[in-house]
């Protein structure tokens, strides 16, 4: 890489740091829901659900 280049990351901190909290969010709803005796496949339908809720959420309160 060429000094006069920047290097820019991919993603800012804010973004990492909202899917990283939707991730576990979306995680530990998948736990729970398989700890309960559900199929894996509704476990799964509601972790992608609460990781999806949990974007909106961390992106409204983290500014």
């Amino acid at each position: 890489m060429a000094d006069n280049e920047k290097s820019s990351a991919m993603l800012s901190v804010r973004s990492a740091l909202i899917f990283l909290c939707a991730l576990i969010a979306g995680v530990g709803a998948s736990v729970l829901t398989t700890f309960a005796r559900h199929s894996p496949y509704e476990a799964t339908l509601i972790g992608v659900a609460a990781a999806a809720s949990a974007t909106k959420f961390f992106h409204s309160l983290i500014r």
